[in-house]
């Protein structure tokens, strides 16, 4: 009983200072209030539940990061039963290359600027729009802040993988957000910044 009360407390203390970022996360990926508090809740118990799996004294943050990611895409798997009926490479084309003019280079100034405060209505809805396995690359790198390898360990793809995803998830909310952007001055001349890469 009182190795189950210190691993309590252990796990409150542990989890406090990243609550706010782990329901923040649940609620872009679930895109619904009540299924981001049922996301962030089965997190938390699963969390909970293989804690005496977690290494002391290493990084928390990624590894409860990865149970909310993994619960995400293990409940979207489930609810999307359904084979797509184009390849995974035809859907990113798509959305990637609907370009409203296709002749003007422009880019964000910096990761910064589509995350914290500057993170307005009209990009977090642009952002829920988008296809979920750019969302959760750009969500974890360019809001949460964690790194290529950890992305990459958190949804089990190679990191190459992750930063073409984060490239095209920029270029997305790039393309859909120009007009927001220039109106914001979040635009810059490309021939005067190269744009941010990860």
């Amino acid at each position: 009983m009182l190795n189950e009360k210190k691993e309590h407390k252990e796990f409150t203390e542990l989890t406090k200072p990243y609550m706010r970022s782990l329901k923040n996360t649940a609620f872009r990926l679930a895109r619904n209030e009540e299924e981001s508090q049922d996301l962030l809740q089965e997190t938390l118990f699963k969390a909970y539940r293989g804690f005496a799996s977690y290494t002391p004294n290493t990084n928390f943050r990624a590894w409860i990061f990865k149970i909310l990611v993994n619960t995400y895409l293990t409940h979207y798997r489930k609810v999307v039963k359904q084979p797509q009926k184009v390849s995974y490479g035809e859907i990113e084309e798509f959305y990637l290359y609907q370009k409203s003019d296709n002749n003007e280079e422009y880019h964000l100034n910096s990761p910064e600027e589509i995350s914290g405060e500057n993170f307005g209505d009209e990009i977090k809805e642009t952002l829920d729009k988008m296809p979920y396995y750019f969302r959760i690359v750009v969500t974890l790198y360019d809001i949460e802040g964690f790194s290529y390898k950890e992305i990459s360990n958190m949804i089990n793809i190679p990191v190459g993988t992750v930063m073409s995803r984060l490239n095209r998830g920029r270029s997305l909310l790039r393309q859909k957000l120009k007009r927001y952007a220039r109106e914001k001055g979040y635009i810059v001349d490309s021939d005067l910044n190269p744009g941010f890469a990860g």
